[in-house]
C-alpha cells in the first residue's frame, strides 16, 4: 500500500502537526522529564552503580545512592535529547494509516523506540559524568574519551536522524512501495513506443 498523500500536502501536514505538538510539548515537557528520570535510573542501577536520577523543570540530575549529595549535583539538559520527540510525533501525525488501530499502533511503536533511545541517550551522559566529575580516577583516559565522544554523537544524531530513522523504518513498506512504483512508471514511459507525429497538410 503507498501513501496516498503528495509531497506538498504531506509537508503542510507535517508543518501543522509540528506546530501543534511543540505548543503541547511546552506543557507536557517536564512531565515527560519525569518518566526519562525513571528509565535512566533504572538502566544506571542495571548497567553501572545504583543512581539517583531526578528531574527539575527539563534538567536532569544524577549522583551515586549512598554518597552524600554535593551543593549541586551533575545536571543535564534533557530538553535536547527529548526534543526528538516532537517531529517524530509530528512525522507519525501527518502520516495516514489504513485504520486507526493500526496509527495507534504505530504511535506505541515510535514512543517505544524513541523512549529506549532517550534513555540510553541519558545513560551515556551519566557514564560521561562519572568518568569526569564524579569518579575520574575509576576510568582510564580512553574511556573518559569514549564517553565524551559517545555522548556527544548520541545528543547530535537525536534531532538531526532518530526522528527519520523511526518513522522510515515503522513506514518502510509503504515508503518502498512509493518508491517501486515510481521507478516502474519511469521505466515504462521510457519504454514506451514514441507517438507518431502529426503532418500538417499545406
Amino acid at each position: 500500500m503507498r501513501i496516498p498523500l503528495d509531497a506538498g500536502r504531506f509537508l503542510a501536514r507535517l508543518s501543522l502537526w509540528f506546530v501543534a505538538c511543540f505548543l503541547v510539548w511546552l506543557w507536557l515537557g517536564p512531565l515527560y522529564t519525569r518518566l526519562l528520570a525513571v528509565g535512566a535510573e533504572v538502566a544506571a542501577g542495571v548497567f553501572d552503580r545504583p543512581t539517583a536520577v531526578w528531574s527539575e523543570g527539563t534538567t536532569l540530575f544524577f549522583w551515586p545512592r549512598g554518597v552524600p549529595l554535593p551543593n549541586r549535583a551533575p545536571a543535564i539538559a534533557a530538553e535536547w535529547i527529548q526534543a526528538n520527540t516532537i517531529l517524530l510525533l509530528a512525522l507519525m501525525a501527518a502520516t495516514p494509516a489504513r485504520s486507526r488501530s493500526l496509527k495507534a499502533k504505530r504511535f506505541a511503536t515510535a514512543f517505544g523506540l524513541v523512549l529506549a533511545w532517550q534513555v540510553f541517550d541519558v545513560f551515556l551522559a551519566i557514564k560521561f559524568g562519572y568518568a569526569t566529575q564524579i569518579d575520574p580516577p575509576a576510568y582510564s583516559e580512553r574511556a573518559r574519551y569514549f564517553y565524551a565522544f559517545a555522548t556527544n554523537f548520541a545528543m547530535y544524531v537525536d534531532t538531526q536522524v532518530v526522528p527519520f530513522v523511526i518513522w522510515a523504518g515503522i513506514h518502510f513498506r509503504e515508503l518502498l512501495a512509493r518508491v517501486t512504483a515510481r521507478t516502474e512508471a519511469a521505466t515504462v514511459s521510457a519504454n514506451a513506443p514514441p507517438r507518431p507525429r502529426k503532418h500538417k497538410r499545406r
